[in-house]
């Protein structure tokens, strides 16, 4: 309950004067009960008709009081917006340490960077130094080993002397046996030649040659050997898919020049060459491509 600072009678619900703090019924006040509860945050602001006037009953006091009630006002505002920014500290604390991580991230693939543009450099020197060493070399395979006491250097002459084109041992850089994935079967002898040159002439004196028995190199076995182009797995992988296709779609030639793999369908059609698996469908769709 409280009086009413106009008639006087106690009431039970009314507004009071944000300027004098006076309690008002809503008869006196001059706002009805619905109007005043539509004002929402604004009833803090509401002002008597008197106050509204200026002629507030004592002037001094109601300025004092409002000046007060303005000083919490701001001072409750403040308090709220120092509670809301308590957290901001932290935040930036965290910022930060999310900064100096994302810049090791940063240097950390920017290393990364260097090391795989290295690791693809290094590739593409070993890839150069293959295709090289491919281009250089030959296969002799199915020759018989000898043992311990076999000599391939000799062996190399042996054959170069029964092509007409004598090999002398300065010329070859590297001469071994290696291993192949048929079981049992003979190793064949993989030869590099310090020129390029030196192979290709090597390779064509024994195409000269319409045969290369065996027993023409002192081997008491029947039969007959081979020089060829040494290539690469993946080339020879290619090479046996390529001959494959060829029987299938009737190819008459399918062979290895200069250490790649050329095609051709018959004497009167175009030659062209099978670098990788995309290659062989020329074989595969041939007609199409080129009729």
């Amino acid at each position: 309950m409280f009086t009413c600072a106009s008639c006087e009678v106690q009431h039970t619900e009314g507004p009071i004067c944000s300027a004098c703090r006076q309690h008002y019924d809503f008869q006196c006040s001059g706002i009805t009960e619905a109007g005043f509860r539509k004002l929402g945050d604004r009833k803090n602001t509401w002002r008597c008709l008197k106050c509204k006037s200026g002629a507030s009953p004592s002037p001094s006091a109601s300025s004092s009081q409002s000046q007060v009630n303005q000083l919490d006002l701001i001072q409750e505002q403040l308090n709220k917006i120092t509670f809301q920014l308590t957290p901001l500290a932290s935040l930036v604390e965290d910022v930060k340490v999310i900064k100096s991580e994302l810049t090791d991230v940063k240097e950390s693939l920017d290393m990364a960077h260097k090391l795989i543009s290295g690791f693809s450099d290094k590739i593409k020197n070993l890839d150069l130094k293959i295709i090289n060493l491919e281009k250089a070399a030959i296969e002799v395979p199915a020759l018989r080993s000898e043992g311990k006491s076999e000599n391939l250097h000799e062996i190399v002459q042996r054959i170069g002397n029964f092509y007409d084109f004598p090999i002398k041992k300065d010329d070859i850089n590297y001469i071994a046996r290696i291993p192949t994935r048929v079981p049992k079967a003979e190793k064949p002898i993989i030869v590099s030649f310090h020129s390029r040159y030196t192979k290709e002439n090597y390779v064509a004196a024994s195409r000269r040659k319409k045969q290369n028995k065996l027993t023409d190199l002192g081997y008491a076995a029947a039969g007959n050997f081979y020089v060829n182009d040494h290539l690469t797995q993946y080339n020879k992988n290619l090479l046996s898919k390529a001959k494959t296709l060829a029987k299938e779609k009737n190819f008459q030639y399918i062979w290895v020049k200069h250490c790649k793999i050329m095609a051709r369908r018959s004497d009167t059609t175009p030659i062209f060459f099978i670098k990788t698996e995309k290659d062989l469908l020329k074989i595969v769709s041939y007609l199409t491509c080129y009729y």
